[in-house]
C-alpha cells in the first residue's frame, strides 16, 4: 500500500464510521417512535431496554450500511476534489482507477462482511429481537394505582382509593371490586389500609382496617327476581392479589426459529427442498381420489347398460338408464360425492398455493442475503465518481445526494419485493430489480468521472440538437 492508498483509506474511514453511526441512530429513533407505546409505563429494567435496542440496532445494519458507504464515498472524493487533490493526482499521471483501488478494496471487504453478517448474525439477532419484543408487548403496564381513579389492569379486579400518602403504602377510602365468576361479585370497602407488594413482586397485599365486605350469593333457582348476599364487618383484614401477569415472561425461541427470516442460506435451501417435496406429495393425492370415484361411476353405468331389459337406443340421458325408483337416491348420492370431491380438491389446491407462497418467501430471503453485499459494492462505484464530479465535501450536498439515491434504491427494492410476493415477478427479478436499475448509473458515473466530464453536459445535447435540425432540413430540401 503506497502513500496515496493510505491517505485515501484514512480519509474514507472517518466519514464512513460517522455516517454509519448517525444512520444507525436515526433508524433506532424511528424504531423507538414506532414502539414507544409498548415500552413506556411498564416499569422495564434498563438492561431489558438496552438488550432490545442492541438487537434492534443489529437489524438496522442492512439499512445503515449501504447509505454509510455511499455517503462516505461522496464525502471523501468530494473533499479531495474540493481541495484540488484529484486534479493533482491526474496531472501526475495517476489514473482514476489507481487512486480508487483502495476504496474498491474497502468496498469489497465491506460487501463480504455484509454477506456473512446477513447470513449468520442477522437471523440470530432478529430471532432474539422478536422474542424480546413479544415478551415486552405481552407484559402489562407497571402497577400504578392513582387516587380517585379506577384501576382495571389486574384481571378480575377494579380498585379505587380516595387518597395515597407519599410513601405509596398508606391508603384511605379503599374500594375493591372482585369478579369471582359470571354470577358472583365481591365488594370490599375500608376506611384506610396499607398496600404493599411481596419481595418477589408476585402478589399485592392489601391490609384493610374498619371495613365491610359484600358478596352476592349465586341462587340455585333460575330466573329468581331477588338475590341473596352476604355482608361481613371486619376490623382488620388482609387480602392478597396475584400479580404474576405483571412479570415479564420469557417466550421460547423454538416458536420462531423455523421462520424464514431466522434461517441462513443453507437452512433456507433445506426448507425450500422440504416444501417442494410437500407440494409434490399433495399434488399426487388428488388424482387417486378423482380416479377412484370416476371409475366407480363408469363401472356402474356399464353394468346398467349391460342389463338386457334396458334399451339403449331409446335413452337420451344417463339418468334414463337408472330405474325410476332409484333415481332420487342416485342423484342425491352423486351430488353429495361431487360436493365432497369439490371441497377436497379446493383444500388441496389451497394447500398447494399456500406452500408455493412459503417457497417464494424463502427464495426472497435467500436473494436478500446477496443484495445487501451487491448494494454496498454498487454504491462505491456511484459515490466515488459522483464525489469527484461534484467536488463538494462536508455534510451539505453529499448528504442530500446520498439520501436521494438511497431512497430511490430503497423504493425500488420495496416495489420489487412486493411484486415478487404478489406473483407479478419471480423472486430473482423482484429482489434484484433495484440493483439492475442502479448498476448502469454506476457504470455511467464511473465513465464520466474517468473522462472528467460533467454528469449533464448541456453543450453535448445542444450540438446533437443542431445536427438533428441540419439533417432534417437537408431531407426537406
Amino acid at each position: 500500500m503506497n502513500k496515496i492508498d493510505k491517505y485515501i483509506v484514512k480519509s474514507y474511514l472517518g466519514p464512513f464510521l460517522i455516517a454509519f453511526t448517525i444512520a444507525l441512530i436515526i433508524f433506532l429513533m424511528i424504531f423507538l417512535w414506532k414502539y414507544i407505546e409498548d415500552l413506556v409505563g411498564k416499569g422495564l429494567e434498563w438492561y431489558i431496554i438496552a438488550k432490545l435496542l442492541f438487537y434492534a440496532s443489529a437489524n438496522m445494519v442492512p439499512l445503515s450500511l449501504p447509505i454509510a458507504v455511499l455517503l462516505a464515498c461522496i464525502m471523501t472524493y468530494g473533499n479531495l476534489g474540493e481541495r484540488f487533490e484529484l486534479a493533482a493526482f491526474k496531472s501526475a499521471g495517476i489514473s482514476m482507477f489507481t487512486f480508487m483501488r483502495s476504496t474498491i478494496v474497502i468496498g469489497v471487504l465491506i460487501a463480504i462482511g455484509a454477506f456473512f453478517f446477513s447470513n449468520y448474525i442477522l437471523p440470530s439477532s432478529y430471532l432474539k429481537f422478536v422474542v424480546t419484543l413479544v415478551d415486552i408487548t405481552k407484559q402489562k403496564p407497571a402497577l400504578n394505582i392513582k387516587p380517585n381513579e379506577f384501576y382495571n389492569e389486574i384481571d378480575g379486579y377494579s380498585i379505587m382509593i380516595g387518597d395515597k400518602s407519599d410513601d405509596n403504602i398508606t391508603i384511605e377510602e379503599v374500594t375493591i371490586y372482585e369478579e369471582l365468576d359470571k354470577n358472583n361479585d365481591n365488594v370490599s370497602i375500608a376506611e384506610k389500609g396499607k398496600m404493599q407488594t411481596t419481595k418477589d413482586n408476585q402478589n399485592l397485599i392489601f391490609t384493610l382496617y374498619n371495613g365491610k365486605q359484600y358478596e352476592e350469593l349465586q341462587s340455585d333457582v333460575k330466573n329468581k327476581k331477588t338475590a341473596e348476599h352476604l355482608r361481613m364487618n371486619f376490623g382488620e383484614w388482609e387480602k392478597s392479589i396475584d400479580l404474576s401477569g405483571f412479570q415479564m415472561t420469557h417466550t421460547s425461541e423454538n416458536l420462531y426459529q423455523n421462520h424464514y427470516k431466522m434461517l441462513n442460506i443453507n437452512q433456507l435451501a433445506v426448507a425450500i427442498d422440504s416444501l417442494h417435496q410437500y407440494n409434490d406429495r399433495q399434488s399426487t393425492t388428488l388424482e387417486p381420489s378423482m380416479k377412484m370415484h370416476y371409475l366407480q361411476g363408469r363401472d356402474s353405468s356399464a353394468k346398467i347398460a349391460a342389463q338386457p331389459e334396458v334399451k339403449l337406443g331409446k335413452t337420451k340421458n344417463f339418468i334414463d338408464l337408472i330405474p325410476v325408483t332409484e333415481r332420487n337416491a342416485v342423484v342425491k348420492k352423486g351430488l353429495s360425492t361431487s360436493r365432497s370431491l369439490a371441497g377436497y380438491s379446493n383444500q388441496v389446491v389451497q394447500r398447494l398455493i399456500n406452500t408455493e407462497m412459503k417457497i417464494r418467501d424463502h427464495q426472497i430471503e435467500v436473494y436478500r442475503k446477496y443484495t445487501l453485499s451487491v448494494a454496498c459494492l454498487l454504491f462505491v462505484f456511484i459515490g466515488a465518481p459522483l464525489g469527484s464530479i461534484i467536488r463538494k465535501g462536508g455534510f451539505g450536498l453529499p448528504v442530500l445526494l446520498s439520501i436521494f439515491i438511497f431512497i430511490f434504491y430503497y423504493i425500488l427494492n420495496i416495489v420489487g419485493e412486493k411484486l415478487a410476493e404478489q406473483l407479478v415477478l419471480t423472486p430473482f427479478w423482484g429482489m434484484w430489480m433495484g440493483s439492475f436499475i442502479i448498476a448502469p448509473f454506476s457504470v455511467l458515473l464511473t465513465i464520466k468521472a474517468k473522462n472528467d466530464a460533467p454528469i449533464i453536459d448541456g453543450e453535448w445535447y445542444y450540438n446533437q440538437l443542431v445536427k438533428f435540425r441540419q439533417l432534417f432540413r437537408r431531407k426537406q430540401a
